[in-house]
């Protein structure tokens, strides 16, 4: 997104084209003529009519640069870009525009174009905005005036419908004839299709969401001719054909275009956050001065995957007076990523890490994420620290949040800790509840024993306040430099993923509980009903339910707890990091960061870019599960049939060993007649060969036995 006009880095030069409002108020292009010494506050410029005049700094609005092909040239190439822009469009898919306050007209650009806007393009969104009679143009905004229906206004809507159906002819003629970039460069509807085309692909809200679901069903029904029955990959790829997208291109970044922005930023910012230091008074500050945490926790470690480098949680152990103090510390983030600093507005912007089975985009850069903010071993690092008091004769109990300085003892992962622990079996630890704590003992299982047992009985206590437990395993998809994929399978009763899981809740939990005992304003996570095992299982009359948002503390009901925050991955989620601040803030200074309005409208947009991430986590496990499949024709897997209901029922088949459920072309089932398929609320067990599986093009073809 274009900024505001810097004079002090982007003074404009001789020659420079640059875009400025008259004293009329009017936006208009002109070249500099003469440029400007440090003493004086304007231009000498002339327009395409060799108008000469003066303009002030205060009035200039972009510097588009030198004009290497002469100014009228310029002029004439953003004039042709605003004669395109369909304003009608963004009003569509905007309605709030037409009611609210003014709206930042590079927001706009930003909107209309898909990509990283470029000043030519925000000039031409100026120069468009002048020229509709709806809109008036007040420094960086421009603000809707509502306009009375008229028959050209009916006539309007009439010819933008045509002009739909038309570029949906267009696409089919385009798939029909194999269209390359040249022929789309040439034809009267190329640019406008091929936008359209990416906007779908984006799920931007550029075209009217009718549009864009009306033009990927048709692309359904093209299923035949292009072979694919996901529209998404098909755009995908069409796009590349045609030149609008890299050929190097990722298709689920991508497909996101807050997150492809965030990917190039941190690409091209690689070196200045390689170039920043923790400063070194800043770990001193981070000290507690509470007597009751002296002395450095015997064991500190942290519990990831093999891969895992941005570690940002730390189990820790010690004995007390009173028996056995056990803390969880997140890394303190506030010297490297201080609140308004570049690097925060780019996590603000992204919301949350996001983890691809075939790449990893960070929230904060790999500097940040990986070495200086990371729980490495062997390094000391300013942490807020979570502690909790157990002991034989009482469970867990949170005790205090303190701000510190540890030193990492030990990185491990979760098949190590495992294998370290005598008990393989959460389920069985549940139904016993043993304690096999040798207090006399100083080693690390010890530690991991400690935390296992006292995990355990934090899981006894929210299943005794109602919580749920999800027994299913879980499929972990990692894929090598060469595209082979490898799957992890993680069992639902390995007990070093359920003890980590039970503090992280048991942390969340305690911070929820400091935020309502201090009346601090907080983003709490409420689920006042109870969710449905899975969403492709769900028995008569149970409903939907998925935690909300709230400003007020409330009960989370499938994890048993009275209230629940996040605050245990500040490196990987941006509502961490928020929540991490109020808490410091207030241990720092007795006052809030955050006002309640301030973090109620920062929630609710990290919220938004939080599922989209989740979404294409989800999509992206999905194909690369795919693509392990047809890398492994002709195995066998254990799964589950079942056809959906409707009026266009379509087969279900689940393979269980992967968790993936398949949508399945009737044409795709060999060795069981479709009438003996049963709904799928009530699958039958089968075994399944793939023979044929095209990821790209969802096309997929199993025998049962």
């Amino acid at each position: 997104m274009t900024k505001k006009l810097d004079l002090l880095q982007n003074r404009p030069r001789r020659g420079s084209v640059i875009l400025f409002f008259t004293r009329s108020g009017k936006v208009r292009l002109g070249e500099v003529l003469v440029e400007a010494n440090a003493a004086q506050d304007e231009l000498q410029v002339q327009d395409a009519g060799g108008a000469r005049s003066r303009v002030k700094f205060r009035d200039l609005l972009l510097n588009l640069g030198q004009s290497t092909g002469g100014f009228a040239a310029k002029q004439q190439h953003i004039e042709n870009i605003s004669a395109e822009i369909d304003l009608a469009l963004l009003l569509d898919s905007h309605p709030e525009w037409q009611k609210g306050p003014g709206v930042a007209v590079n927001a706009m650009a930003e909107e209309y174009f898909g990509q990283q806007v470029e000043a030519q393009q925000e000039a031409a969104m100026y120069l468009a905005l002048q020229c509709d009679n709806r809109f008036t143009i007040s420094g960086e905004k421009a603000q809707f005036r509502p306009a009375t229906p008229t028959a050209k206004n009916k006539r309007r809507e009439k010819d933008r419908q045509r002009l739909f159906e038309s570029l949906r002819a267009a696409m089919t003629e385009a798939l029909q004839k194999d269209w390359g970039a040249a022929e789309i460069n040439t034809h009267p509807l190329g640019t406008k299709l091929a936008r359209l085309a990416r906007a779908t692909l984006e799920q931007r809200r550029l075209y009217p969401e009718a549009w864009r679901k009306d033009f990927v069903m048709h692309l359904h029904s093209l299923n035949t001719l292009t072979g694919y029955r996901e529209a998404r990959h098909l755009l995908f790829h069409w796009l590349q054909k045609i030149g609008r997208v890299p050929p190097d291109a990722d298709l689920f970044i991508f497909s996101e275009p807050v997150l492809r922005r965030h990917a190039r930023r941190l690409m091209s910012h690689q070196q200045q956050a390689t170039s920043i230091q923790l400063p070194a008074s800043s770990n001193q500050s981070k000290r507690s001065e509470d007597p009751a945490s002296a002395g450095q926790p015997a064991f500190i470690v942290t519990i990831d995957n093999p891969e895992t480098t941005d570690r940002d949680d730390a189990l820790s152990f010690r004995r007390t007076e009173n028996g056995i103090e056990i803390a969880v510390h997140t890394p303190l983030l506030e010297a490297l990523v201080p609140r308004g600093t570049l690097f925060d507005e780019w996590a603000y912007d992204v919301g949350a890490s996001a983890y691809l089975p075939h790449r990893r985009v960070s929230m904060l850069p790999e500097r940040f994420a990986s070495a200086l903010g990371s729980l490495n071993a062997g390094q000391e690092r300013p942490v807020l620290s979570f502690y909790f008091v157990f002991s034989d004769t009482q469970p867990p109990r949170f005790s205090r949040v303190i701000c510190e300085q540890i030193k990492i003892g030990m990185n491990s992962d979760y098949e190590n800790v495992d294998k370290l622990l005598p008990e393989a079996s959460w389920e069985k630890l549940l139904q016993t509840g043993k304690n096999f704590v040798n207090l006399e003992s100083h080693d690390i299982d010890v530690a991991l024993q400690t935390w296992a047992n006292a995990a355990v009985q934090l899981a006894a206590q929210r299943l005794a306040n109602g919580a749920r437990i999800f027994k299913r395993d879980e499929v972990d998809v990692r894929v090598d430099a060469n595209r082979v994929v490898h799957l992890r399978f993680v069992s639902r009763d390995s007990v070093a993923h359920k003890m980590v899981a039970e503090w992280m809740i048991a942390t969340n939990q305690a911070a929820a509980q400091f935020c309502h005992e201090n009346n601090l304003p907080c983003i709490y996570r409420v689920q006042e009903t109870l969710a449905p095992e899975r969403e492709d299982e769900e028995p008569a009359g149970r409903t939907h339910a998925r935690a909300q948002l709230k400003p007020e503390r409330a009960p989370h009901r499938d994890l048993g707890v009275d209230g629940y925050t996040q605050i245990t991955s500040p490196l990987r989620r941006y509502s961490d990091l928020v929540m991490q601040r109020q808490i410091v803030a207030f241990l720092q200074t007795g006052k809030p960061q955050y006002s309640q309005t301030d973090l109620w409208a920062r929630a609710l947009a990290i919220e938004d870019m939080t599922r989209r991430i989740q979404r294409l986590e989800s999509r992206a496990d999905f194909y690369w599960k795919c693509v392990y499949v047809a890398q492994h024709l002709g195995e066998t897997y254990t799964a589950q049939i079942g056809r959906s209901q409707g009026h266009n029922p379509r087969i279900i088949l689940q393979l269980v060993d992967l968790d993936l459920r398949l949508f399945v072309p009737h044409s795709g089932i060999e060795g069981i007649e479709e009438k003996k398929i049963p709904p799928h609320h009530s699958p039958t067990d089968v075994q399944a060969v793939c023979l044929e599986m095209n990821a790209d093009k969802a096309m997929m073809r199993f025998q049962l036995k």
